[in-house]
């Protein structure tokens, strides 16, 4: 089996008189290698939205402000964003790309249409070819922030593009290594095999195409979305217009989806791609990816000890419930009766009111 799952029981304990015994799954994921453990109690617990949609925007926002407020070279984007240099760098390229409206911006994930998602990839490419001409260069960082919990100082939803330089990201690599190792044992690019084997259940797949979208069999963080073309692209330089925007389309119905359905409102994007050295070989052994990390807007907080001190993840969301409501969104459009309700049961008239503010504007692709 290249998707492992083990299952096992606590120890007996005691509450209120009652012996409980409760059932874990622990998970392994094939192409990282990261441990996750799933509780099973837990994520039978009713998802709710909590937190606060009456979002205040700054007042003074240095992205809303940008030509004042940030340093003047900056990359002037064909698609309508425009990159920054931060004014905090700790790599040689260190760009923030900031997305229009400007002068004021945008705060839910349901605003958050295609020429969003259009202006971050092409942004992405262009930066990235920059980064390719400089011999320093090892590979391309590339995460967006979306929410004032996403860990970012500004509300102004932005992506942040880097260099790596002289050490590789350790996450990425070990991914690398792994996939590099798993294909070589296997014969098939390991992205092939993990869309093969979750296809003959289908419970974590959203969507599948031309690109494959599916809850992260073992999830890094609770509702974790994993995206990749089934084309062997490893690289984003290895596409033209037309191969983007087939990308990133279908990732559009993921971030509604999210906020209505599973009352997220705040996340991180990391997309992941192999270094500019080995890009073309790696065609054979990894692929372009994005990971849609919804990020918790309450305690207990996303990563604690096991986390930060085992590098094992603790996840209360089974990722089979969250794909198949997000699976939902994608077969049969977006549907009033399945938005989140609160944590008393009741509806949030604020998200209904936001929900058919979208249905409204049709812009659901």
């Amino acid at each position: 089996m290249f998707l492992k799952q083990y299952t096992a029981s606590t120890i007996p304990f005691t509450v209120d008189g009652e012996t409980w015994q409760n059932k874990y799954l622990t998970r392994l994921d094939p192409l990282s290698g990261v441990v996750s453990r799933i509780s099973e109690i837990r994520a039978k617990r009713p998802v709710a939205i909590a937190s606060d949609l009456h979002i205040t925007p700054q007042a003074k926002c240095d992205f809303c402000e940008y030509e004042k407020r940030t340093p003047e070279e900056r990359v002037e984007h064909a698609s309508g964003g425009v990159s920054i240099p931060n004014k905090f760098p700790w790599e040689k390229y260190d760009w923030i790309t900031i997305y229009p409206p400007f002068g004021g911006h945008k705060m839910l994930l349901s605003d958050l249409y295609f020429d969003d998602l259009e202006r971050m990839i092409e942004s992405s490419y262009e930066l990235a070819a920059i980064c390719e001409q400089d011999s320093d260069v090892y590979a391309f960082m590339d995460f967006t922030n979306w929410g004032p919990f996403a860990g970012a100082s500004q509300q102004h939803p932005h992506s942040q593009r880097k260099s790596v330089t002289f050490i590789p990201d350790p996450r990425q690599d070990q991914e690398l290594q792994r996939c590099r190792q798993l294909a070589q044992r296997h014969k098939t690019n390991p992205f092939d095999l993990l869309a093969k084997e979750e296809r003959k259940s289908g419970q974590r797949v959203i969507y599948d195409n031309d690109v494959f979208v599916a809850s992260a069999f073992a999830p890094t963080c609770p509702n974790e979305v994993l995206l990749f073309p089934l084309e062997p692209i490893s690289h984003i330089s290895q596409t033209n217009r037309a191969e983007r925007n087939g990308l990133i389309r279908p990732a559009l119905g993921i971030f509604p989806a999210l906020f209505f359905y599973m009352g997220v409102t705040d996340l991180n994007i990391a997309i992941h791609m192999a270094p500019f050295g080995e890009k073309d070989e790696a065609r054979q052994y990894y692929r372009w990816h994005m990971h849609i990390y919804p990020r918790k807007h309450r305690l207990p907080v996303d990563r604690a000890g096991a986390e930060i001190g085992f590098d094992t993840n603790v996840i209360d969301v089974l990722p089979e419930n969250s794909a198949s409501l997000l699976r939902q969104w994608y077969r049969d459009g977006p549907k009033e009766e399945l938005i989140v309700k609160q944590p008393d049961g009741q509806p949030n008239h604020t998200l209904i009111r936001e929900f058919r503010r979208m249905m409204g504007q049709q812009r659901l692709i």
